[in-house]
């Protein structure tokens, strides 16, 4: 059983020698497995010190760890320094911490260094990390545990070992970046200082191997750096921090302005009204949704990736059931983007996408029916072995055809609309009176605005109805329960009616005497809330006062 890694952050200083002495020569070394290992034929365990990239060392049994020893034929060694490749696909099948022994004997192996590994999905990459060790050995022992994500196996490129020759130079990175972003732009400009020395050489020039260089503009989110120099003698150090940019700008709601409406036919009581939002911000807009991770807004479709994991035939009925299809990928573009997204959100591994082949094999189909006019298929997928009817986006950005016995967590696309927290919907029936409409404006972020205004409808009215109504008043209006209908000489009323929101007639009253021109009504039973008072003349005129019982 191979021995098990303690997890260390390591975003400190890196110093690593790359490209001096390695100790490591497959020509004339034998690499063995260390633990328990299970690889393919051509993916064995001599391919991690080959210095090819375009092997791998695989190991099916990930539980362990993915180790190896190598005897370096009587030859001491000091080793100081490890380079680590990424091995050519599947990011999340990369180790997370790695161990060095070293030994004399070739059986007892004392431990001489520790460290963590980030996780990123760059493919071929090459990170050297230091340790301090003084003492010499003719055997070492390389063992890597954890991965990026849930896979159950482990790969490696290439892993080679170094002494220095000389002086080793000496590289310093800033330490880790926090900033906020420029206004109006999804991330921020950001300039910092690399400096590095050699003893022989002088003042150096640093090379950023990944990340962004100083004075370009880092995206919202967490960007990691990895700086590297060279002397003269082939000495390479290495160091590593991070650039965390926030965005704390505010969406735009771009509210309509309060809107005025006539009902289209007298004695209308609503009427049909339109009205749309735009609202804009620097990153993307999206709603929150509980149970899933917001991840981008594309052509107004809103793409999250769900907390929990699901067979694929249950995470087509969740798609729905949250008003949406597991999610479209149209183009490369949006692949890119939603893999990258899902990488930089720690969720490497494999994604349930909605493109499948259930209703017909062979015949692939999106849930939402977009036409399938583009795909993204690994070589030799989809295969169909197992009968597998669902497709996964991988961290290499390639898609694999899966069957419905394991889970996963889904791509889930939504149509996207300002969420409306109060009011009517554009294009519904608006009451006569004044209706409140109130938008919740939501960032990729979490940031939040809110935008109200108002609707109002009117009546339809006559000449003789214009009159009449400006003779008629109500007061007070909030009433507590009595409230008091006022008329001149000139209006003779009929009888009045109290009315609810959904058009009920809740009480009638006729025979009406006004003392003074005014009648009080006990309306106290009524619950709290909007009514209609409409009151009604003899020559057949009626008017709507729109009342509050509190």
């Amino acid at each position: 059983m191979k021995k098990q890694l303690l997890f260390y952050l390591l975003f400190t200083f890196s110093i690593a020698f790359t490209f001096a002495q390695g100790i490591f020569d497959d020509t004339i070394h034998t690499a063995v497995n260390f633990g328990s290992v299970n690889s393919p034929g051509a993916e064995g365990v001599q391919n991690v010190i080959d210095q090819n990239s375009n092997t791998k060392f695989l190991d099916f049994n990930a539980f362990d760890g993915i180790g190896f020893d190598v005897d370096l034929l009587g030859e001491s060694k000091t080793a100081v320094a490890i380079e680590f490749v990424t091995a050519n696909d599947a990011p999340e099948r990369d180790p997370t911490n790695y161990e060095i022994f070293g030994s004399n004997d070739g059986t007892n192996y004392t431990s001489i260094a520790t460290g963590n590994i980030p996780c990123i999905s760059d493919r071929f990459f090459s990170r050297t990390f230091s340790f301090t060790n003084a003492t010499g050995y003719t055997f070492y022992r390389v063992n890597f545990t954890g991965t990026c994500a849930t896979s159950t196996i482990n790969q490696i490129a290439d892993v080679q070992l170094f002494e220095t020759i000389g002086t080793a130079p000496t590289i310093t990175c800033p330490s880790n970046i926090s900033v906020n972003n420029d206004s109006g732009v999804c991330g921020a400009l950001v300039n910092y200082a690399l400096t590095a020395n050699d003893a022989e050489d002088g003042a150096l020039t640093p090379t950023i191997t990944s990340g962004l260089a100083s004075g370009e503009t880092f995206p919202v989110g967490i960007t990691e750096v990895f700086a590297s120099v060279t002397d003269s003698d082939n000495n390479t150090v290495s160091c590593s921090f991070t650039v965390t940019v926030t965005d704390t700008e505010l969406p735009i709601a771009n509210c309509p302005s309060d809107i005025t409406q006539t009902v289209a036919n007298s004695g209308d009581t609503t009427a049909v009204v339109n009205f749309s939002l735009s609202p804009t911000d620097n990153c993307d807009l999206i709603n929150p949704l509980t149970g899933f991770t917001p991840l981008a807004n594309i052509n107004n479709k809103a793409y999250y990736l769900s907390d929990a994991s699901f067979t694929p035939q249950d995470a087509f009925t969740d798609a729905q059931a949250q008003g949406g299809f597991v999610g479209t990928i149209r183009n490369s573009s949006d692949n890119d983007l939603l893999i990258n997204v899902i990488s930089s959100i720690g969720a490497a591994g494999d994604v349930l996408i909605g493109y499948n082949d259930i209703a017909t094999e062979g015949s692939f189909e999106w849930q939402s029916g977009d036409a399938a006019s583009y795909n993204n298929w690994n070589a030799g997928e989809p295969n169909n072995a197992g009968n597998e009817d669902y497709t996964v986006a991988q961290s290499s950005g390639g898609w694999n055809d899966v069957n419905n016995g394991n889970t996963y967590r889904y791509l889930l696309e939504i149509d996207y609309l300002p969420e409306q927290t109060a009011g009517l919907a554009s294009g519904s029936d608006f009451p006569i009176g004044t209706t409140t409409n109130t938008f919740q404006i939501t960032d990729i972020s979490g940031n939040t605005v809110s935008c109200s205004f108002d609707v109002t409808v009117e009546e339809n009215l006559s000449v003789d109805d214009t009159t009449f109504n400006r003779n008629i008043s109500i007061y007070p209006n909030p009433t507590n329960g009595f409230i008091t209908l006022k008329t001149n000489a000139s209006a003779s009323i009929n009888s009045v009616m109290i009315i609810d929101l959904n058009g009920r007639i809740l009480h009638v009253f006729t025979n009406i005497e006004f003392v003074e021109s005014e009648k009080e009504f006990d309306l106290s039973q009524l619950s709290s809330g909007f009514y209609f008072m409409t009151i009604n003349s003899e020559g057949g005129r009626s008017e709507m006062k729109r009342f509050i019982k509190q």
